[in-house]
């Protein structure tokens, strides 16, 4: 007898918590095996992915895997009803389409790099504030491991984003530069980035661009606030009163049903 799909995670990843989104929003019920880094790409591999994988649902049937949030997206999409479809279709809506597509290669792919980029950075100097986003619900031995090795996890995630304080630096004005450009889109008064409804391109952008406003409703445990760096807690604050900001907090406000980490 086939058990519940199965979600394999690198925890506090944007992507991942894009994959629970959809998962979510299309209503399907599945357990998540949530990882620490470094231990993820070991997990994808005992099932055949590669370490970019992720994240990697895995069908009832313990067989049949699906790699990526976009897929996942296909995936449910068409057998969606109307009004929850997030992909427009390309024949029909070809513009509405390319918009997406713009949209999601920029926040999701070049701006929610340029989080990962800065976040690791500053967040794993400081163990005690970064270990809830690495550690919940991971397996005892990954958490043990994270505890006795956390130097050695540190600069192993250091050298394989190839992280430094200039390129930290750099990709914080990217940030910047990209609220500048989505606070523009949004001054015309549109409530989503594409057409008159909910699509894609606002629950990519809105999980890839959380991190930066510490979103509620986030479900990859993001840090505590009070225990960032001053100069961490200065930046979400000024970017979650802008209007990119007000944005993401109300679509998951509005958009993102009601769940728990399902483990």
């Amino acid at each position: 007898m086939a058990g519940k799909p199965l979600l394999v995670t690198l925890l506090p990843s944007s992507g991942v918590d894009l994959g629970r989104w959809l998962l979510a929003h299309y209503g399907v019920d599945y357990t998540e095996r949530p990882h620490a880094p470094i231990f993820h790409v070991l997990a994808l591999k005992s099932w055949g992915q590669g370490k970019d994988d992720y994240p990697l649902f895995v069908h009832a049937d313990g067989k049949t895997r699906t790699a990526g949030c976009l897929q996942i997206a296909e995936l449910f999409d068409p057998d969606a009803p109307a009004e929850h479809r997030l992909l427009p279709d390309a024949k029909a809506e070809p513009n509405h389409a390319q918009q997406v597509d713009d949209i999601v290669k920029y926040a999701y792919w070049t701006l929610g790099d340029d989080v990962v980029n800065w976040s690791y950075w500053n967040f794993l100097k400081h163990k005690s504030v970064v270990w809830p986003s690495l550690t919940t619900s991971v397996p005892w031995y990954e958490k043990l491991t994270c505890a006795l090795a956390f130097g050695t996890i540190r600069t192993l995630m250091y050298k394989g984003l190839k992280l430094n304080q200039g390129v930290a630096d750099k990709s914080l004005q990217s940030i910047y530069d990209g609220w500048d450009k989505f606070d523009a889109m949004l001054a015309d008064g549109r409530r989503y980035l594409v057409g008159d409804r909910l699509s894609y391109a606002d629950l990519a952008t809105a999980a890839a661009l959380g991190p930066m406003i510490l979103a509620q409703g986030y479900h990859g445990m993001l840090p505590n606030e009070a225990k960032c760096p001053v100069f961490m807690q200065k930046v979400y604050k000024e970017l979650r009163q802008r209007p990119t900001g007000l944005f993401i907090q109300r679509i998951y406000d509005t958009h993102r049903p009601a769940q728990l980490l399902c483990i």
